[in-house]
C-alpha cells in the first residue's frame, strides 16, 4: 500500500534509454565493423567465417533494443494496473471504515461498535456482525487477489520478454527479438498454450489449473487478451476446450468441478469481451470460422455433439454479450438447422449440457440483454423479420429420441421453449425476465418494437380454440402480457377506440397495442392453464383497475364514473369466463379444480399483502396501484387464515374472485380514500350505485367471453 509505484515509470524510462543506446551502438557497428565484411575489400576464408557472426551480432543489437523497449512498455503497463488496483483497494478500505470497520494489518475487518450497550443486549447482534465482517473481508480479499493476479501477470510478461526462443538468432542466451510489450497478449498466449495442452492431453496438473483460472480471472474483460486468445485457439479449439472442461467437471474429475466451472466462466467472459466489437477484422474472421465449427459434429456418428450445442452451453456461464453478436449467432443457428432438420435431436443426455437445443438455449442467454431480444424478435414495421413466427409456428422443436420395443420413441424435451419464453418476456417488456416474487408493472410504457413483439406473440399463440399454451411459455408470456394491462383492459372492455385499431400505434406520445378481442381471450385462456400465470394476469388487471379508480374523485361526472366502472366489470367478467373454462375443461389434468384455485389465491395474496417489487421498482402497500387491491386482498387473506385445506381455500377464492365481490371491496377501499363511509346513508348509496354499474359490465363481459370459448 505504501510502495512508491513511480519507480516503475522511472525504470521504464531507463530501459527506453538503454534501447536507444543499443540502437546507437548498432549504427556504429554497422558502419565501422559489419561494413568491412560486405564492401568487397575483404575476401577469403576469414570473411566467409566472420560475415555470419557479424550479421548475427548486428541482429542481436536489434533484438536488444526490441527487448529493452518491451520491458519499458511492460513496466509502464504494470504501473497503470497497480495504480488502478491500489486505488480500488484503498476505496474498499475507506468504505469499510465508514461502515465502522477497522482493517487490521492482515486485511481482516473488525466492527468497532461491538461494545455498544445496545449491541451487547441484542441477541441477534453477533450473527449480524459476523455477516457484515465476512462481507467486507470478501470484498477486501477480492481486491487483494486482483492485485496479486496482476502482479503474477507482470512477472510472467517480464520473464517471457527476456527469454529468447530463437536458437538461430543469438541462441538461448541471446536477446529476444520477439519480446512482447503488452502484458495481456503475453498472458493470452500462455492461456492458449494451456488450452492446447488440455485439449491434447485431457489433463492439467494443479499448478497449471490454478494458472489457467488466474489468467481468465485477471483478463476476461480485456480486449487484447480475449481476441489474442481466441485467435490462437480458434472456434474449433474453443469448442474442444469447453467440451474437455465439461467432461472433466461432470464425469472424469468431479472433485475439481468448481475449478473447471471457474475456467468455463472465464472462457465465456473472454468470448463476450472479444465479440463486443462486431466491426473489427477479428470479429469478421472469427465469426466466419464459428459458422463452420457450429455445424460440425464433435461427437460420434451414433452420439453426435454439434459445435453450436457446446458453444452456446459455454455462453451460459456469462451474461454480458453484445446485441449484434447474439443476433448474428441466432441467425446462424437457424440457417444451420434449416439445412439439416433434426440435427439437435437428443439421443443421449450429455452430462453438463444444459440443453441440447442451442437455439432455445441462446434465446435464454439473449433474454439477459433485452435490447438484443427485442431486435431479434421484433417483426419490424414491414413484418420482414419472421423469427417470432418461425419460433412460435413453423419450427419443428427438437425431441428426445429413445429406442423402444421395435420402434423409435420420441418425446418433447422438458426444457423446450424455456428460452423462448424468457426471450419474449425480455423483448416485449424491455427488461430481463422477472425473478420469482417480482410482479409485472401494469402501467409500464413500451416502445414500438417491444409492443410489436407483444402484439405478434398474442396473434401467434392464439390457438384458435380454448386450449393450453406450451407449458414453458405460460408464465413468462403472462409476465409480459401483464405489463400491457392498460391495453388489454381496453380491449376486453370492448367499448373504446381499441376496437377500431389493430396493431401498434402512437397516441399522444404513448405507444398502444391492440389485437382482436377473441384472439386475446383465447391466448389468455391458453396461458391460464397454469394457475400462477392466470394469477399474474388477474392481479395486474386488479392493480390497473385500482389505478383507474384512483383517478376518480367523489364529485366525478356521471359518464366518467360509469365508463370506468362498466369497463372494470366487463374485464373482470371476462376473467371469470376464462377461469370457468379452465376449471370445467375435462382435458386439463395438471391441477384439480380446487388445487388450481388455491394456487391462484396463494399467488395473488402473496404479492398483494406484502411489500412488492414491480418491475425494477419497489411499491409499498398503499401506493395508488394498490389502494383498492389492499381492501380486497386483506379481506380475502383474513378469510383464508382460519382454513388450512385446499377445498376450503378454493371456495374462498371463488367468493373473492367473483367480479362483483372483488369490485365491491375495491370500491370500499376507494371510498375510504375519498372519506366516503358505508356507515352513513349517502355513502352506502354511492357504493351500491357504483357496484351496480360494475355488475352491468360484468354480465356483458362474461357473456361475450363465454361465447368465444364455445
Amino acid at each position: 500500500m505504501t510502495t512508491d509505484l513511480a519507480l516503475l515509470t522511472t525504470a521504464a524510462g531507463q530501459w527506453d534509454a538503454a534501447a536507444m543506446k543499443f540502437e546507437s551502438v548498432q549504427k556504429d557497428y554497422e558502419s565501422q565493423v559489419k561494413a568491412i565484411a560486405s564492401d568487397g575489400t575483404w575476401t577469403g576464408q576469414a570473411n566467409l567465417v566472420a560475415a555470419p557472426n557479424m550479421r548475427q551480432t548486428h541482429e542481436q543489437y536489434t533484438a536488444a533494443a526490441k527487448e529493452a523497449r518491451a520491458i519499458a512498455s511492460l513496466l509502464r503497463d504494470a504501473h497503470g494496473q497497480f495504480t488502478d488496483l491500489r486505488g480500488k483497494l484503498k476505496s474498499v478500505v475507506a468504505e469499510a471504515e465508514k461502515d465502522h470497520m477497522r482493517i487490521g494489518d492482515d486485511g481482516r475487518a473488525t466492527w468497532t461498535k461491538r461494545d455498544d450497550p445496545a449491541v451487547l443486549h441484542d441477541p441477534d447482534a453477533p450473527a449480524a456482525i459476523a455477516k457484515a465482517e465476512d462481507s467486507w473481508n470478501r470484498r477486501i480479499a477480492d481486491a487483494v487477489r486482483a492485485f496479486d493476479d496482476a502482479d503474477q501477470g507482470v512477472k510472467l510478461a517480464l520473464t517471457s520478454a527476456v527469454q529468447n526462443t530463437d536458437i538461430l538468432n543469438g541462441g538461448l542466451n541471446g536477446f529476444n527479438a520477439r519480446a512482447e510489450g503488452d502484458i495481456e497478449k503475453v498472458e493470452a498466449r500462455e492461456a492458449a498454450e494451456l488450452a492446447t495442452k488440455l485439449n491434447s492431453t485431457g489433463h492439467l496438473d494443479a499448478k497449471d489449473m490454478a494458472e489457467m483460472q488466474r489468467l481468465f480471472r485477471d483478463n476476461g474483460h480485456d480486449k487484447a487478451f480475449s481476441q489474442t486468445f481466441l485467435n490462437s485457439v480458434g472456434p474449433d479449439g474453443t469448442i474442444q476446450l469447453t467440451n474437455k472442461l465439461t467432461g472433466l467437471a461432470y464425469s472424469d474429475d468431479k472433485s475439481h468441478k468448481q475449478a473447471y466451472d471457474a475456467i468455463q466462466a472465464g472462457l465465456a467472459g473472454t468470448v463476450s469481451t472479444a465479440t463486443a466489437d462486431t466491426n473489427s477484422s477479428f470479429y469478421d474472421k472469427w465469426h466466419e470460422k464459428l459458422r463452420q465449427a457450429g455445424g460440425k459434429n464433435f461427437g460420434s456418428k451414433t452420439d453426435p455433439l454439434y459445435g453450436y450445442q457446446s458453444f452456446v452451453n459455454l455462453m451460459g456461464y456469462s451474461d454480458h454479450y453484445g446485441k449484434q453478436f447474439l443476433n448474428d449467432l441466432g441467425n446462424d443457428i437457424i440457417a444451420t438447422e434449416k439445412k439439416q432438420p433434426g440435427m439437435w435431436t437428443q439421443w443421449r443426455r450429455h452430462p453438463g449440457l444444459d440443453q441440447s437445443d442451442p437455439l432455445d438455449h441462446l434465446l435464454g442467454v439473449m433474454s439477459k440483454n433485452p435490447d438484443a431480444a427485442t431486435s431479434f424478435l421484433d417483426p419490424g414495421d414491414s413484418g420482414k423479420n419472421d423469427h417470432l413466427k418461425y419460433l412460435l409456428k413453423d419450427r419443428e422443436w427438437p425431441k428426445i429420441a429413445t429406442a423402444g420395443p421395435g420402434a423409435l420413441v420420441t418425446m418433447d424435451e422438458p426444457t423446450s421453449k424455456l428460452g423462448l419464453g424468457q426471450a419474449i418476456e425480455a423483448a416485449a417488456t424491455g427488461h430481463a425476465p422477472l425473478p420469482d416474487g417480482a410482479l409485472p408493472n401494469p402501467e409500464a410504457r413500451h416502445d414500438q418494437a417491444q409492443a410489436r413483439v407483444m402484439h405478434d406473440t398474442v396473434e401467434l399463440v392464439d390457438p384458435g380454440s380454448s386450449s393450453a399454451a406450451p407449458a414453458n411459455l405460460r408464465r413468462p408470456l403472462a409476465n409480459a402480457l401483464a405489463e400491457y394491462s392498460t391495453d388489454t383492459h381496453e380491449i376486453l372492455s370492448a367499448k373504446t377506440d381499441y376496437q377500431d385499431e389493430t396493431g401498434v400505434w402512437s397516441d399522444d406520445g404513448k405507444i398502444k397495442m391492440s389485437v382482436g378481442r377473441d384472439k386475446l381471450l383465447r391466448a389468455m385462456r391458453g396461458l391460464a392453464e397454469d394457475p400462477l400465470a392466470y394469477a399474474t394476469l388477474h392481479h395486474a388487471e386488479s392493480r390497473h383497475i385500482s389505478h383507474e379508480l384512483g383517478g376518480l374523485t367523489a364529485d366525478a361526472k356521471l359518464h366518467e364514473e360509469s365508463n370506468v366502472l362498466d369497463k372494470a366489470g366487463a374485464v373482470l367478467g371476462s376473467y371469470g369466463a376464462i377461469r370457468e373454462d379452465v376449471i370445467n375443461d375435462e382435458r386439463s389434468s395438471a391441477y384439480t379444480s380446487a388445487d388450481w384455485k388455491a394456487k391462484v389465491a396463494y399467488h395473488i395474496l402473496g404479492g398483494a399483502v406484502t411489500p412488492m417489487t414491480i418491475g425494477p421498482q419497489k411499491f409499498p402497500i398503499g401506493d395508488a396501484l394498490q389502494r383498492g387491491v389492499d381492501t380486497w386482498a386483506w379481506a380475502w387473506s383474513n378469510d383464508m387464515k382460519s382454513h388450512a385445506d385446499t377445498e376450503a381455500n378454493a371456495k374462498i377464492a371463488d367468493h373473492y374472485m367473483d367480479a362483483d365481490r372483488q369490485m365491491r371491496l375495491m370500491i370500499k377501499g376507494w371510498a375510504a380514500d375519498q372519506h366516503i363511509s358505508e356507515g352513513d346513508h349517502d355513502g352506502k348509496n354511492i357504493i351500491e350505485d357504483m357496484t351496480g354499474k360494475v355488475m352491468t359490465g360484468s354480465v356483458r363481459g362474461n357473456v361475450q367471453a363465454k361465447n368465444v370459448f364455445k
